[in-house]
């Protein structure tokens, strides 16, 4: 039987190409992460942000963002707490205050409290993860895993003909993880299991993503 696609490019180029519109969502293609990237990354919601692009870069930065998703406009945040659970060492923590106030994202009480200098409220966008592969269910499978430290809905992608398979055998480990399975052939796409919202995902990963395409 031949098969339906020789290269994993060629089952990614159809499955953009069936699957996507362009209405109000970005798709992208390797999207990085902390180990490597996502295949393909799909953002649905406003792209939309008050920055101007200095501040966009800025706050693409994981310490940064960390540190600018913790304060709010109107309440004032001591340094101690805003310190504590970041994970960061005092030197960069430091480093990040002063990036932050210099770009006028922050600015610093007479109480020595922080507080954000420009209203902000995180967009209501849904960030969606797909792993596709020619045949390699386990290596799929494991990366979709990560996937989902990243992405609100986490799938991996398959021919259409393997991903029948990979349900039958595979189904309820899936549905146990909440990852999705979609199959692809030249012309169409089927989602074959719907993947469950990820309820773990940190807001300030969610907020770097949007930074790296948002637009001002």
């Amino acid at each position: 039987m031949e098969k339906l696609f020789r290269y994993e490019k060629d089952l990614v180029d159809a499955f953009i190409t069936n699957y996507f519109d362009k209405k109000n969502k970005i798709t992208i293609r390797e999207l990085p992460i902390r180990w490597g990237n996502i295949d393909i990354a799909f953002i649905l919601g406003n792209k939309k942000v008050p920055f101007n692009q200095k501040q966009i870069e800025a706050l693409s930065k994981p310490s940064n963002a960390k540190i600018f998703m913790k304060i709010k406009k109107n309440r004032p945040i001591s340094e101690k707490i805003l310190f504590n659970d970041l994970g960061i060492s005092e030197n960069t923590f430091f480093n990040c205050i002063h990036t932050l106030i210099s770009l006028d994202l922050i600015v610093k009480d007479s109480k020595g409290n922080y507080i954000r200098n420009i209203d902000y409220e995180f967009p209501k966008v849904k960030i969606y993860g797909y792993e596709a592969k020619l045949t390699d269910y386990n290596k799929a499978f494991y990366q979709a895993c990560i996937n989902k430290n990243y992405v609100d809905y986490s799938y991996i992608v398959f021919p259409i003909d393997v991903a029948i398979k990979i349900k039958e055998m595979h189904c309820n480990i899936l549905e146990d993880n909440n990852i999705g399975l979609i199959g692809v052939d030249r012309k169409k796409t089927k989602v074959l299991l719907k993947a469950s919202k990820n309820q773990n995902i940190k807001s300030y990963i969610k907020f770097i993503t949007l930074m790296q395409y948002a637009e001002n």
